[in-house]
């Protein structure tokens, strides 16, 4: 799914992905693309890329201490 919840609110954003995503497709293997770090923590493995290189991949807990990632979460939190 290439982005689904970009143009939603964070309420309305937060009842699709426990809805749909963990909810109706739960059996189901999925693979979402966004520019939304909402919900890194709770999907099974991250991959992030920059200028189509894989920079990052792996579970959450494992990459959560990258500076990159870490440089996206701030830039995140601040807009």
């Amino acid at each position: 799914m290439d982005d689904p919840i970009s143009a939603l609110d964070a309420n309305v954003k937060k009842k699709i992905f426990e809805n749909v995503f963990n909810g109706m497709l739960k059996d189901k293997t999925r693979v979402l693309v966004t520019h939304a770090v909402d919900f890194l923590h709770v999907v099974d493995k991250v991959i992030l890329l920059k200028n189509g290189q894989v920079l990052l991949q792996g579970p959450y807990e494992e990459i959560k201490e990258s500076p990159y990632l870490i440089e996206i979460m701030r830039i995140h939190k601040s807009h």
